[in-house]
């Protein structure tokens, strides 16, 4: 799922997912987000910080708090670059943080990690 106000982040947001061969989902700001998470499970969430409504770190923080048996990991992807900006995200739980411009690759290698350790990984019977 990707949540992003601008349409042209949006686009490449979609697209990166969508050749990585994962299905998208996506919201332009938090409250429409939380919403849609009522619905549907994504394993895995981007979101941006900077948006109308309700920003990036408040969403996250409703998402944990609304929402504790949704494990999906959350990856915040904003111009905000300031160590203060990065520790924001992370305290309100989101699990990484990618600064913009951000190259597709980049991208893609964050996408995979996270859904890689968030598999849960089966016991032997």
């Amino acid at each position: 799922m990707g949540v992003d106000d601008d349409a042209v982040n949006m686009r490449l947001i979609r697209e990166i997912v969508e050749v990585m061969g994962h299905t998208f989902l996506g919201a332009t700001n938090g409250t429409d987000e939380l919403r849609l998470l009522y619905r549907v499970s994504p394993k895995l969430i981007l979101l941006d910080v900077m948006m109308p409504e309700m920003d990036g770190y408040e969403a996250c923080r409703r998402i944990r708090q609304e929402l504790p048996l949704l494990r999906a990991p959350i990856i915040f992807l904003t111009a905000l670059n300031s160590p203060e900006d990065v520790a924001r995200g992370l305290g309100a739980q989101g699990n990484d943080y990618v600064i913009k411009p951000f190259t597709p690759g980049r991208l893609r290698q964050r996408i995979n990690h996270w859904l890689r350790v968030s598999v849960p990984v089966e016991e032997d019977a």
